[in-house]
Protein backbone atom coordinates (compact mmCIF):
# COMPACT_ATOMS: atom_id res chain seq x y z
CA UNK A 1 0.00 0.00 0.00
CA UNK A 2 2.84 2.41 0.86
CA UNK A 3 4.44 1.82 -2.54
CA UNK A 4 1.14 2.52 -4.31
CA UNK A 5 0.68 5.72 -2.28
CA UNK A 6 4.26 6.81 -2.99
CA UNK A 7 3.85 6.23 -6.70
CA UNK A 8 0.68 8.32 -6.74
CA UNK A 9 2.27 11.22 -4.86
CA UNK A 10 5.45 11.17 -6.92
CA UNK A 11 3.46 11.13 -10.14
CA UNK A 12 1.81 14.38 -9.03
CA UNK A 13 5.14 15.93 -8.02
CA UNK A 14 6.98 15.26 -11.25
CA UNK A 15 4.08 15.92 -13.58
CA UNK A 16 4.50 19.14 -15.58
CA UNK A 17 1.90 21.63 -14.36
CA UNK A 18 0.86 24.41 -16.70
CA UNK A 19 2.62 27.07 -14.62
CA UNK A 20 5.75 25.15 -13.67
CA UNK A 21 9.11 26.85 -13.20
CA UNK A 22 12.73 25.75 -13.57
CA UNK A 23 14.62 25.67 -10.28
CA UNK A 24 18.19 26.64 -9.46
CA UNK A 25 19.51 26.40 -5.88
CA UNK A 26 16.61 26.69 -3.44
CA UNK A 27 17.39 27.70 0.18
CA UNK A 28 17.24 24.53 2.22
CA UNK A 29 18.85 22.33 -0.44
CA UNK A 30 21.64 20.10 0.82
CA UNK A 31 23.94 21.03 -2.07
CA UNK A 32 24.77 23.43 -4.87
CA UNK A 33 25.21 21.63 -8.19
CA UNK A 34 27.22 22.36 -11.31
CA UNK A 35 28.96 20.59 -14.18
CA UNK A 36 32.51 21.49 -15.13
CA UNK A 37 32.70 22.09 -18.88
CA UNK A 38 35.84 22.79 -20.89
CA UNK A 39 35.54 26.55 -20.43
CA UNK A 40 35.25 26.27 -16.65
CA UNK A 41 38.04 23.70 -16.58
CA UNK A 42 40.34 26.13 -18.36
CA UNK A 43 39.40 28.89 -15.91
CA UNK A 44 40.01 26.59 -12.95
CA UNK A 45 43.36 25.56 -14.40
CA UNK A 46 44.41 29.18 -14.88
CA UNK A 47 43.18 30.23 -11.43
CA UNK A 48 40.45 32.48 -12.83
CA UNK A 49 37.36 30.49 -11.83
CA UNK A 50 35.74 32.69 -9.17
CA UNK A 51 32.08 31.78 -9.66
CA UNK A 52 30.16 28.58 -10.23
CA UNK A 53 26.96 28.71 -12.26
CA UNK A 54 24.19 26.38 -11.13
CA UNK A 55 23.52 23.77 -13.80
CA UNK A 56 20.12 22.20 -14.25
CA UNK A 57 20.97 18.74 -15.57
CA UNK A 58 19.87 17.95 -19.11
CA UNK A 59 17.94 14.98 -17.74
CA UNK A 60 15.39 17.41 -16.32
CA UNK A 61 12.46 18.81 -18.28
CA UNK A 62 12.44 22.47 -19.30
CA UNK A 63 9.33 24.54 -18.53
CA UNK A 64 8.35 27.82 -20.10
CA UNK A 65 7.31 29.86 -17.07
CA UNK A 66 10.74 31.14 -16.10
CA UNK A 67 13.33 30.29 -13.48
CA UNK A 68 13.58 30.65 -9.73
CA UNK A 69 16.32 30.30 -7.14
CA UNK A 70 19.97 31.29 -6.79
CA UNK A 71 22.18 30.92 -9.87
CA UNK A 72 25.74 31.62 -8.69
CA UNK A 73 28.18 30.62 -5.98
CA UNK A 74 31.15 32.87 -5.19
CA UNK A 75 34.47 31.00 -4.96
CA UNK A 76 36.74 34.03 -4.56
CA UNK A 77 37.58 33.21 -0.95
CA UNK A 78 38.92 29.71 -1.66
CA UNK A 79 42.53 29.50 -0.54
CA UNK A 80 45.36 28.58 -2.88
CA UNK A 81 45.60 25.22 -1.13
CA UNK A 82 41.87 24.56 -1.56
CA UNK A 83 42.04 25.47 -5.26
CA UNK A 84 45.07 23.26 -5.73
CA UNK A 85 43.26 20.27 -4.27
CA UNK A 86 40.18 21.04 -6.35
CA UNK A 87 42.30 21.25 -9.48
CA UNK A 88 43.94 17.91 -8.69
CA UNK A 89 40.58 16.20 -8.15
CA UNK A 90 38.99 17.53 -11.34
CA UNK A 91 42.13 16.70 -13.35
CA UNK A 92 42.08 13.13 -12.02
CA UNK A 93 38.41 12.73 -12.92
CA UNK A 94 38.90 14.18 -16.40
CA UNK A 95 41.76 11.76 -16.96
CA UNK A 96 39.31 8.95 -16.28
CA UNK A 97 36.59 10.57 -18.40
CA UNK A 98 38.16 12.65 -21.21
CA UNK A 99 35.87 15.26 -22.74
CA UNK A 100 33.69 13.87 -25.52
CA UNK A 101 32.35 16.43 -28.00
CA UNK A 102 29.45 16.09 -30.39
CA UNK A 103 29.32 18.42 -33.39
CA UNK A 104 25.85 19.72 -34.21
CA UNK A 105 24.81 21.69 -37.27
CA UNK A 106 23.17 24.82 -35.86
CA UNK A 107 20.71 25.17 -38.73
CA UNK A 108 19.68 21.51 -38.78
CA UNK A 109 19.12 21.56 -35.01
CA UNK A 110 17.04 24.75 -35.06
CA UNK A 111 19.45 27.05 -33.25
CA UNK A 112 17.90 30.54 -33.39
CA UNK A 113 19.23 32.80 -36.14
CA UNK A 114 22.61 31.08 -36.42
CA UNK A 115 24.49 28.74 -38.69
CA UNK A 116 27.68 26.73 -38.45
CA UNK A 117 28.77 24.00 -36.07
CA UNK A 118 27.93 23.83 -32.35
CA UNK A 119 30.13 21.60 -30.22
CA UNK A 120 28.26 19.93 -27.38
CA UNK A 121 30.16 18.39 -24.49
CA UNK A 122 28.59 15.06 -23.57
CA UNK A 123 30.30 14.03 -20.35
CA UNK A 124 30.88 17.01 -18.08
CA UNK A 125 32.21 16.28 -14.59
CA UNK A 126 29.51 16.51 -11.91
CA UNK A 127 30.26 18.74 -8.88
CA UNK A 128 28.24 18.95 -5.66
CA UNK A 129 29.05 21.57 -3.01
CA UNK A 130 28.03 20.26 0.43
CA UNK A 131 28.58 21.24 4.02
CA UNK A 132 31.85 19.74 5.23
CA UNK A 133 29.80 17.85 7.83
CA UNK A 134 27.74 16.01 5.18
CA UNK A 135 28.07 12.28 5.90
CA UNK A 136 28.28 10.54 2.53
CA UNK A 137 28.52 7.16 4.30
CA UNK A 138 25.04 7.71 5.72
CA UNK A 139 23.19 10.05 3.38
CA UNK A 140 22.77 9.88 -0.37
CA UNK A 141 24.63 11.90 -2.99
CA UNK A 142 22.17 13.75 -5.21
CA UNK A 143 19.20 13.97 -2.83
CA UNK A 144 18.39 17.54 -1.82
CA UNK A 145 16.85 16.67 1.57
CA UNK A 146 15.00 19.99 1.53
CA UNK A 147 11.93 20.12 3.75
CA UNK A 148 11.38 23.86 3.32
CA UNK A 149 11.13 24.22 -0.47
CA UNK A 150 7.37 24.79 -0.35
CA UNK A 151 7.86 27.61 2.17
CA UNK A 152 10.38 29.24 -0.16
CA UNK A 153 7.91 28.95 -3.02
CA UNK A 154 5.04 30.62 -1.22
CA UNK A 155 7.32 33.39 0.12
CA UNK A 156 8.29 34.11 -3.48
CA UNK A 157 4.65 34.45 -4.46
CA UNK A 158 4.22 31.09 -6.13
CA UNK A 159 1.05 29.12 -5.61
CA UNK A 160 1.76 25.82 -3.92
CA UNK A 161 0.16 23.88 -6.73
CA UNK A 162 2.29 25.63 -9.37
CA UNK A 163 5.77 25.52 -7.88
CA UNK A 164 7.92 22.92 -9.61
CA UNK A 165 10.73 21.33 -7.61
CA UNK A 166 13.52 19.42 -9.35
CA UNK A 167 14.32 16.00 -7.97
CA UNK A 168 17.64 14.77 -9.29
CA UNK A 169 16.58 11.18 -8.56
CA UNK A 170 12.83 11.27 -9.37
CA UNK A 171 12.12 7.68 -8.41
CA UNK A 172 10.04 6.17 -5.61
CA UNK A 173 13.24 5.09 -3.85
CA UNK A 174 14.95 8.46 -4.26
CA UNK A 175 12.08 10.72 -3.20
CA UNK A 176 10.93 8.60 -0.27
CA UNK A 177 14.53 8.41 0.99
CA UNK A 178 14.75 12.21 0.75
CA UNK A 179 11.55 12.57 2.78
CA UNK A 180 12.60 9.93 5.29
CA UNK A 181 15.95 11.55 6.14
CA UNK A 182 15.26 15.17 5.21
CA UNK A 183 15.08 16.49 8.78
CA UNK A 184 18.46 14.92 9.59
CA UNK A 185 20.43 16.73 6.87
CA UNK A 186 21.18 20.43 7.42
CA UNK A 187 20.89 22.71 4.38
CA UNK A 188 24.01 23.99 2.66
CA UNK A 189 25.35 26.86 4.74
CA UNK A 190 25.50 29.84 2.37
CA UNK A 191 25.10 33.58 2.74
CA UNK A 192 22.12 34.68 0.66
CA UNK A 193 21.24 38.04 -0.83
CA UNK A 194 17.60 39.00 -0.63
CA UNK A 195 15.97 39.92 -3.90
CA UNK A 196 12.54 40.47 -5.36
CA UNK A 197 13.56 38.63 -8.51
CA UNK A 198 12.67 35.02 -9.13
CA UNK A 199 16.03 34.03 -10.63
CA UNK A 200 18.69 35.65 -8.45
CA UNK A 201 21.98 36.48 -10.17
CA UNK A 202 23.80 37.96 -7.16
CA UNK A 203 26.23 35.27 -6.07
CA UNK A 204 25.89 33.46 -2.76
CA UNK A 205 28.99 33.35 -0.59
CA UNK A 206 30.39 30.53 1.54
CA UNK A 207 32.78 29.98 4.41
CA UNK A 208 35.40 27.92 2.59
CA UNK A 209 36.43 26.18 5.79
CA UNK A 210 32.92 24.78 6.23
CA UNK A 211 32.24 23.26 2.80
CA UNK A 212 33.47 20.40 0.65
CA UNK A 213 33.25 19.68 -3.05
CA UNK A 214 32.28 16.21 -4.22
CA UNK A 215 33.81 15.65 -7.65
CA UNK A 216 31.82 12.90 -9.36
CA UNK A 217 31.98 11.09 -12.70
CA UNK A 218 29.57 11.85 -15.54
CA UNK A 219 27.25 8.95 -14.78
CA UNK A 220 23.55 8.88 -13.88
CA UNK A 221 22.39 10.41 -10.61
CA UNK A 222 20.84 7.06 -9.78
CA UNK A 223 24.31 5.47 -9.96
CA UNK A 224 25.74 8.08 -7.58
CA UNK A 225 22.78 8.00 -5.21
CA UNK A 226 22.35 4.24 -5.06
CA UNK A 227 25.58 2.72 -6.42
CA UNK A 228 25.39 -0.96 -7.17
CA UNK A 229 27.44 -3.35 -5.06
CA UNK A 230 29.67 -4.16 -8.03
CA UNK A 231 30.22 -0.48 -8.82
CA UNK A 232 33.78 0.51 -9.68
CA UNK A 233 32.98 4.22 -9.51
CA UNK A 234 35.12 6.66 -7.55
CA UNK A 235 34.43 10.20 -6.34
CA UNK A 236 36.66 12.77 -4.69
CA UNK A 237 35.84 14.76 -1.55
CA UNK A 238 37.77 18.04 -1.50
CA UNK A 239 37.96 20.47 1.42
CA UNK A 240 40.32 23.08 2.80
CA UNK A 241 42.24 20.40 4.69
CA UNK A 242 41.93 17.17 2.68
CA UNK A 243 41.42 15.42 -0.63
CA UNK A 244 39.85 11.98 -0.20
CA UNK A 245 38.96 9.26 -2.66
CA UNK A 246 35.52 7.72 -2.14
CA UNK A 247 34.56 4.22 -3.22
CA UNK A 248 31.43 2.12 -2.94
CA UNK A 249 31.18 0.02 0.22
CA UNK A 250 30.76 -3.58 -0.93
CA UNK A 251 31.39 -5.21 2.45
CA UNK A 252 27.77 -5.45 3.57
CA UNK A 253 24.80 -6.61 1.49
CA UNK A 254 22.46 -3.86 0.32
CA UNK A 255 24.33 -1.03 2.08
CA UNK A 256 25.20 0.72 -1.19
CA UNK A 257 26.98 3.69 0.38
CA UNK A 258 30.24 5.58 -0.11
CA UNK A 259 33.28 5.39 2.12
CA UNK A 260 36.84 6.66 2.09
CA UNK A 261 39.37 4.47 0.29
CA UNK A 262 42.29 3.19 2.32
Amino acid sequence: MFRIFSLAVISLLIAAPSAANNSYFIPGDAFFYCEIDLSEWNQLHSGQLNFLEYDRPEEMPVFFCGYTGYRKLDLSNLSTRFRSRLLTAVASMKKRYPSALLELDREENNFPDTSGIEKKELNKIRVFVYNKSFDYSKFRIGLKYNESWVDYATQRGFKREHFQYDFFVPTVKGITESWRMGSAVPPLNVNLHSSNQDAISTAMTIDASQVMFLICPPVSFESLCFPSRDSKLECYAVSESTLKTLINDQSKPRRSIWLEAD
